[in-house]
């Protein structure tokens, strides 16, 4: 009858709200059963101030009960979710969303405010399991994810968030259709960055933390989504249940790998095939490539972490979403210690020859597919694990034993970077 944000009625009041604002209940039930019969007339027979009092009164029970329907409703449309898969694009949403999913996304919630083009969140029919598509880019990540948790459609408080995608990755510690699951997200870009041409060549790029003296100093200036730890234990309950997961490949991937065979430097990861490891995610809007600037953000991400950070795969969202979160904690929505942050390899951040660069940039070799699919498998796997012992273990929460939080410690606790921490 009435929308959720349906304003108070001025309508006449019901036969339902004359009884149970007549202060005598014989008279009200004379009065309704006068109504039923001739409403008009037995409310004309009133003078007026009774007329006055019985709308007035009327009027006040009927908002009230329209009012307590609203509330009702919105009870009902809550979904209680317990655990939400968040990608950035189409790609990394398909393997959900294939009618070959083992999970069937049989409803589709519209809300207000979500990225352009994926404006609706996907639940189960019991609304156990969501999926969202934020967009990609740091702007859109944060702008969906801050609109989930302010949505009224979702009670996320005991909700397990896992933040997925396909990403760069660092030949030294991984491969093309490896899977990284993450205890550290480093946004790599908050800093100054010089024309590289015209730095002492001791610098070794042309990024320097804002506000340092050296390039190898923490930042004195923060902006807050420098650097978030996420639950070291949750990620080794993810880890041991993703390495059961058989990882799939494709002969174009294995070709791609092969030509790190014999390439001088540390990079023996690179030839092998697809697993899953333990490593950190690099956050950035600028798509890099390339043996020094990849060096330089290695460099970066253990300077930002004081040394604990080890960059695997190179990525976009995953700060903008966790900024997200952590805003939506500080609310006490959502449990900041139920995050986990995977992410598979598409793509070296690298090439395996140090030659000038040639355009078209090829992004893909082979990696898109198996990546894509690998991040779907383990992901899963992570779901089921999850759904499986709710009542038992995840219900009421994995006990974090580590700091986790951002870079100024404002969920409380004391991190192990920061500029308190020297790198050494």
């Amino acid at each position: 009858m009435s929308r959720l944000d349906e304003p108070d009625s001025d309508q006449s009041p019901t036969i339902g709200a004359i009884s149970q604002t007549t202060a005598n209940e014989k008279e009200a039930n004379e009065i309704r059963l006068l109504l039923l019969e001739r409403p008009t007339c037995i409310y004309d027979a009133l003078d007026q101030d009774n007329q006055e009092r019985l709308a007035a009164s009327a009027k006040l029970f009927y908002n009230a009960h329209m009012r307590a329907k609203r509330e009702r409703r919105r009870k009902d449309m809550i979904s209680f979710a317990k655990f939400i898969a968040v990608c950035s694009f189409h790609e990394e949403s398909k393997a959900w969303l294939s009618p070959k999913s083992d999970i069937n996304f049989s409803r589709k919630l519209p809300v207000p405010g979500l990225a352009r083009g994926y404006e609706d969140i996907h639940v189960t029919e019991d609304g156990q399991i969501a999926l969202l598509v934020v967009g990609t880019a740091l702007i859109n990540a944060a702008l969906s994810i801050s609109t989930l948790t302010s949505s009224p459609l979702f009670d996320l408080s005991k909700t397990y968030f896992v933040l997925t995608g396909v990403a760069g990755t660092n030949p030294k510690l991984a491969t093309i259709g490896s899977v990284a699951i993450a205890k550290f997200a480093i946004q790599v870009d908050l800093q100054l960055e010089f024309d590289a041409r015209e730095v002492p060549e001791e610098w070794g790029s042309g990024y320097v933390p804002f506000g340092a003296h050296s390039p190898d100093q923490f930042p004195e200036l923060l902006h807050g989504s420098e650097v978030f730890e996420l639950n070291a234990s949750l990620r080794d309950y993810a880890i041991s249940v993703a390495k059961k997961v058989t990882l799939e490949d494709t002969p174009e991937a294995a070709e791609n790998r092969a030509l790190w065979r014999g390439v001088p430097g540390s990079f023996p990861a690179a030839a092998l095939g697809p697993r899953v490891v333990e490593g950190d995610v690099l956050s950035s809007n600028i798509f890099w490539h390339g043996h020094r600037l990849s060096e330089a953000m290695e460099r970066v991400a253990k300077v930002f972490t004081s040394g604990q950070a080890e960059y695997v795969m190179t990525a976009m969202e995953d700060n903008a979403i966790l900024a997200g979160l952590l805003n939506a904690a500080l609310q006490k929505k959502v449990d900041f210690s139920r995050i986990i942050l995977i992410r598979s390899a598409s793509n070296f951040d690298r090439g395996h020859e140090d030659k000038p660069h040639q355009l078209p940039f090829v992004m893909d070799n082979g990696g898109l597919g198996p990546s894509a699919r690998n991040l779907y498998l383990v992901a899963l796997k992570v779901v089921q694990g999850i759904l499986e012992d709710w009542s038992t273990r995840f219900e009421t929460g994995i006990a974090p034993s580590n700091y986790v939080g951002d870079v100024f410690g404002s969920l409380g606790g004391a991190s192990g970077f920061g500029p308190h921490r020297a790198l050494n």
